[in-house]
């Protein structure tokens, strides 16, 4: 469900197919999401807990039309320079960056998913499951699949309560072909992770255009609230030369967000994501002392405590994709661009399956995009 998968359904269906699409989470998008931590209902705490950003470019700018406004503005989107190291850092420069051509959705980034799957005409779509591939009946060649929901674990119900209720219904259908529309390890490996439990389902000759091909690394998000409005100097940031941090981004500050409570979204650089292997509890402690002195340092005076501080992590975020480029800068800077080369369709013939994300090609929703076309191609 996220843009690779919604590309390729798009596709699929444009040319007279019937397409079923099985998505693990409660909404569409991939990471193209927002949490609304009180629900949809309740949009004052609001967070994008992946994509940023974005710098539509080839099919993808066609799409858009309608849901996307421009973000930061104008003078408000900046390049901050530290210098130090773990045991002490202080700001040495702040630079304007350009904002022409970058757009946020609205209002919310979970529209853009949600906005791409409307364009699927006749689409089936079934949210909050997991799907597995039981099989292939030999004499018709159709893949066999169930879709459910697994229970949660302990640290997945902290955060969200909801799924305590696992809903009994099993779904399955059979099909002639099966495309696998997620990250490149869940491909190879399966998921182990609660609710989202799953056992790989590629075929060999799957595995093998994939495995050892693309490298995926991880990475903390941590969303903060301020009950009252911080006079902040600028939109979002990216922070060179920062151990720890990565991007800033005042989220109430996009188009059509609630401004107080104030929120942020905030980014660990990737060297301090691999030096341990942090908590959720320990990253909202140490991730959040890191993210108040700094603003300490951009406002000259001491933040007040946050009314509300939640960490996440981004397991599988594509470091090297199928192309084998090697990215330049962290995420989310990383994830603006286009890859306008040839990039390999991973595609099985004989066993009518395929892989596809934006692994396969780059980093970015756009790249991401293009990659489900190819695939349905």
């Amino acid at each position: 469900g996220g843009p690779a998968g919604l590309s390729c359904c798009r596709r699929l269906c444009d040319s007279g197919l019937r397409v079923t699409l099985v998505q693990e989470s409660r909404g569409l998008g991939g990471k193209l999401c927002t949490k609304f931590v009180n629900g949809p209902e309740d949009p004052t705490l609001h967070f994008d807990m992946g994509v940023q950003l974005l710098k539509p470019a080839g099919p993808l700018a066609e799409v858009l039309d309608g849901i996307v406004e421009p973000w930061p503005a104008a003078g408000r989107f900046k390049c901050i320079t530290c210098t130090g190291g773990w045991s002490g850092w202080r700001i040495r420069g702040t630079a304007d960056l350009p904002t022409e051509g970058y757009v946020v959705g609205v209002p919310s980034m979970s529209k853009i998913g949600r906005h791409l799957a409307a364009q699927c005409k006749d689409l089936t779509i079934h949210l909050d499951r997991t799907a597995v591939v039981r099989g292939r009946e030999p004499k018709t060649g159709c893949w066999e699949v169930e879709w459910r929901r697994e229970a949660a674990t302990g640290g997945q119900l902290r955060y969200r309560p909801e799924l305590a209720d696992v809903p009994l219904q099993v779904g399955r259908g059979d099909f002639d072909a099966v495309v696998l529309a997620f990250e490149a390890n869940k491909v190879l490996r399966g998921c182990k992770s609660g609710y989202k439990m799953v056992e790989p389902s590629a075929t060999p000759a799957l595995r093998r255009q994939v495995a050892g091909r693309t490298k995926t690394s991880q990475m903390w998000n941590l969303m903060v609230a301020f009950d009252t409005e911080l006079p902040m100097p600028w939109d979002a940031a990216t922070i060179e030369g920062h151990r720890s941090i990565a991007w800033v981004a005042v989220n109430s500050s996009k188009p059509q967000r609630a401004r107080v409570p104030q929120c942020f979204m905030v980014f660990s650089t990737q060297e301090w994501a691999d030096w341990k292997q942090w908590s959720k509890r320990e990253v909202e402690r140490e991730l959040l002392e890191e993210f108040l002195g700094f603003l300490q340092q951009v406002l000259s005076r001491r933040p007040p405590k946050p009314s509300f501080v939640l960490s996440g992590r981004w397991g599988n975020n594509t470091e090297v994709p199928l192309t084998g480029e090697a990215p330049s800068g962290e995420f989310p800077m990383r994830a603006l661009g286009l890859n306008t080369g040839t990039a390999p369709a991973v595609w099985d013939g004989p066993g009518r399956m395929g892989a596809t994300g934006d692994w396969s090609r780059g980093w970015s929703v756009s790249d991401a995009y293009v990659a489900g076309i190819e695939m349905a191609e």
